[in-house]
């Protein structure tokens, strides 16, 4: 383990093993829940995305793809230590997403379904409302990254994807995974 600047190594094959503090990360409060996940590492793609147009939109986004599989790196890991605030952060955000892509989706399948037994005069109107679910099950994304592990905990994997990499993380973790080093 090491601490650069604020962000901390665990190294990958700890983090696997599920050999982590009983404290948050984020808080360090106390442990409420455990979690398994997989992690990803940011990648940086080399190259423009000016040049994605026509049918060379397609190859430069193929080119683009091919890049991130080749340099992503995923670290599987068990009993990650959530805190009571952090369980609950997870769980608000998640529970919203769901909540705006059911209700966007039923939205927008029922204002179809409408439409289609409907009489001429109110499809327009039933276009807008079908609209407007789209546009809600779109917007479901965004509290549903909110709501992910990673972000969550403020972890990632190092690029070359043998550390996991935790911003600022609590005294109470890093005095727990000294001890354990």
């Amino acid at each position: 383990m090491s601490v650069e600047s604020g962000v901390v190594r665990i190294p990958a094959e700890l983090a696997e093993r599920g050999e982590l503090p009983s404290h948050c990360a984020r808080h360090g409060r106390p442990a409420v829940r455990r979690a398994d996940f997989a992690l990803q590492s940011t990648v940086h793609i080399e190259g423009s995305r000016a040049r994605q147009v026509g049918i060379f939109g397609v190859l430069g986004m193929a080119e683009r793809l091919g890049q991130h599989a080749r340099k992503v790196r995923v670290t599987h890991v068990k009993g990650w230590p959530l805190c009571e605030i952090c369980a609950r952060t997870r769980t608000v955000w998640l529970a919203i997403a769901a909540v705006l892509a059911v209700g966007g989706l039923l939205t927008f399948a029922g204002s179809l379904v409408a439409g289609a037994l409907a009489e001429h005069g109110t499809v327009r109107s039933l276009a807008a409302v079908a609209m407007v679910g789209f546009v809600v099950m779109i917007i479901s994304a965004f509290p549903y990254a909110k709501g992910g592990m990673a972000r969550v905990i403020g972890a990632s994997t190092a690029p070359e994807g043998g550390a996991v990499l935790v911003d600022n993380p609590s005294q109470a973790f890093l005095a727990e995974l000294e001890d354990r080093s």
